[in-house]
């Protein structure tokens, strides 16, 4: 009952402070440290923070990695914060591929299937190609993307591209473990000739651009629904060359 009353504190109360203060607070204790940590907690923070008109903007130069503030549309310069990186690598060596929830997924050049999950807040970072199977990302050829489902836990979506053919694999944070998905059947969805753009997020669906590099028309879009795991082709809607109509007196 106690540690339920507590859980009921920190989502309804505490949920509601700044980043910087949730920090702090994770040093009270462990339970503390234990609570505003979980999925649960961060999934109910991100929220309330993304409702809140003055945000954060991160930016990557070669130099730094810097945060600044938004109010009202308007970026602060002078607000600007240093952000450490925890790996020993050169700024320019970074790609930010996708974020979501605070978290961001990032590949490092130069260092061969390394897919890596970095929260800028609490600066911890885990490297998702240290689980089975090995080798997992290809920086050309794939295609991430970041979920929470309906057990707030957060997911990586990785399409791979090998040999013609996709494999959909899941990681969940939960039980740090990939499991693999079934994809669509049928031809050219693992052709080099398509770009894959990385996973966007809206309604429970992650939609995978994929233009046709020499064929507009041959274009379209993956979409995977967060809740049944099932995937779907969505096409591309064509242009028509219809510019539009002028009024003219009757």
């Amino acid at each position: 009952m106690e540690r339920l009353q507590f859980e009921m504190f920190a989502n309804e109360i505490l949920s509601r402070l700044p980043t910087k203060c949730v920090g702090r607070l994770r040093c009270v204790s462990k339970q503390w440290r234990y609570e505003l940590s979980s999925h649960l907690f961060a999934s109910i923070h991100y929220r309330r923070m993304a409702n809140n008109l003055n945000r954060k903007v991160m930016m990557l130069t070669k130099t730094s990695i810097d945060n600044h503030n938004l109010i009202g549309g308007t970026l602060e310069i002078s607000s600007r914060k240093i952000i450490s990186f925890p790996v020993d690598t050169h700024l320019s060596n970074l790609i930010f591929l996708v974020s979501q929830y605070g978290i961001i997924l990032m590949c490092i050049q130069w260092r061969p299937d390394e897919l890596i999950i970095w929260n800028p807040t609490t600066n911890q970072l885990v490297n998702l190609c240290d689980k089975k199977p090995k080798k997992i990302f290809d920086l050309r050829e794939d295609a991430v993307g970041i979920y929470m489902d309906s057990s707030n836990d957060l997911k990586i979506l990785l399409l791979q591209r090998r040999k013609d053919d996709v494999i959909p694999r899941m990681y969940s944070r939960k039980t740090s473990e990939w499991k693999t998905l079934n994809f669509l059947k049928g031809a050219d969805y693992g052709s080099s000739l398509y770009w894959w753009s990385s996973g966007t997020l809206c309604n429970n669906v992650l939609y995978f651009p994929s233009p046709h590099y020499w064929t507009p028309a041959k274009s379209y879009t993956i979409a995977f629904d967060v809740e049944s795991e099932i995937f779907s082709k969505v096409s591309i809607p064509q242009h028509t060359g219809v510019v539009g109509r002028q009024n003219r007196d009757p």
